[in-house]
């Protein structure tokens, strides 16, 4: 009866410690909690009849458990524990200090002290094989581990070299096919020169989509190159916000949106107004592809303690909540002909400057405001009398066609198209 009670003793405590065994499993098992798991242990078997316990072998799982959940330290101090418990036992069974075994089955047929001290013998040789178990489990899981971690890091170093060697594969064919996009372009303007009514229109809709094409490839070869250095100054960012609207003028008239810009006076930066541009450039067409007719879109630029804050303002659709942030991952776009490139290259310049951009609804919740934040002192190791570069990883923008960009863009191709046809008579 006593060793049943003892072994439901045993099984109760060791269902009741699941979870805290299944923690231990995901971390190391500590000599601090190691000591009083082995204490409990060697008290389970004296409660249940010292070194003639039926609880015995549960010794063997706790030092095997602990050589591999625990490691070195805490094998060690479990080893310990169940040795001097069991020589401590077999102590207490010889002097009789304390009667470990029930007295009704104490008689003349129960072990001697020899058989008493063949079993601490026999159990300290085994816990020692139990240990040395665990630990070597534990050695071969962790090499197993350390094999299949180098060999996924080998997996990553090949796709990582694959996708460098696509992307340059990539960028060399985006470039090759500028040329005839220029050559298809001054076609286009050689031809719509004589052109009239309908014939005219086309050529103009043909050029439109060489514009479109040529800027697509512009984003990419931008967005498969690291950042240029930044070539900093004090700029006065209200100026060029009124140099951005100027050159969308076309553009929103066409599309019947007004645009005002609100800037304080004299309010700068210490950043690369190129750069800057490009990003100002990116957003305003996102807001006028956004706007509505008969709407406007606002530019306001303030100071905001050592930063600088310029908001561009639509009354479009806006972005969902659960797409603000995801809008800046490469390939992901809200538009039906967007390349999902413009945002990502325009956070990765503001971010070159220290600052950053971010999208949010605006206040009364009717549109989407772009807001990019920058340092009045400019990106680390920069100052306003001084120029520095600063190199960075990630990609920057470049602006789209403008109507009077492309005009220019135009009389640079007419030469190269005449030279084609040059060649072809």
């Amino acid at each position: 009866m006593a060793g049943g009670i003892s072994a439901a003793v045993g099984v109760r405590f060791g269902f009741g410690n699941a979870k805290g065994i299944a923690r231990f499993c995901e971390r190391d098992f500590r000599p601090s909690e190691a000591v009083p798991f082995a204490t409990v242990q060697v008290l389970l078997l004296a409660a249940s009849g010292g070194l003639a316990s039926p609880l015995l072998p549960i010794m063997f799982a706790g030092a095997h458990n602990a050589g591999l959940f625990g490691g070195p330290a805490a094998s060690r101090s479990v080893f310990v524990v169940h040795v001097v418990g069991l020589w401590t036992l077999l102590a207490l069974h010889l002097t009789h200090v304390v009667e470990l075994v029930p007295h009704p089955l104490v008689d003349t047929h129960w072990p001697g002290p020899t058989f008493l001290t063949s079993i601490a013998v026999g159990m300290t040789g085994a816990l020692i094989g139990a240990h040395v178990m665990g630990l070597r489990t534990r050695e071969a899981v962790d090499e197993q581990l350390r094999q299949a971690v180098l060999a996924r890091e080998a997996a990553l170093g090949n796709y990582r070299e694959r996708a460098d060697e696509l992307t340059t594969l990539s960028a060399e064919i985006a470039h090759e096919l500028k040329n005839p996009l220029a050559t298809v372009k001054g076609l286009a303007a050689l031809l719509g020169r004589d052109a009239e009514g309908k014939s005219a229109e086309r050529l103009l809709v043909l050029r439109r989509e060489v514009d479109r094409m040529q800027g697509i490839l512009d984003e990419f070869l931008n967005f498969s190159r690291p950042l240029a250095p930044l070539t900093v100054r004090r700029v006065d960012l209200g100026k060029l916000a009124r140099e951005v609207i100027d050159l969308h003028e076309g553009i929103a008239s066409d599309r019947r949106v007004a645009m005002e810009l609100d800037a304080d006076l004299g309010v700068g930066a210490v950043c690369d107004p190129r750069k800057i541009k490009q990003i100002l450039v990116n957003l305003l067409q996102n807001a006028l592809d956004a706007a509505g007719p008969e709407t406007t879109v606002e530019i306001v630029v303030r100071r905001v303690v050592d930063l600088v804050e310029i908001q561009l303002l639509d009354r479009g659709a806006g972005v969902p909540a659960d797409l603000s942030e995801r809008v800046f991952e490469a390939g992901m776009t809200t538009k039906p002909n967007g390349n999902g490139l413009g945002l990502p290259m325009a956070r990765a310049l503001a971010r070159q400057h220290g600052g950053d951009l971010r999208l949010a609804p605006r206040g009364d919740g009717h549109g989407c405001a772009a807001i990019v934040q920058l340092p009045v002192l400019g990106p680390a190791l920069a100052n306003a009398d001084a120029e520095a570069s600063i190199s960075d990883v990630a990609p920057p923008p470049k602006p789209a066609v403008e109507p009077h960009a492309a005009r220019t863009r135009d009389d640079a191709a007419v030469p190269l198209a005449e030279g084609a046809l040059g060649a072809m008579t």
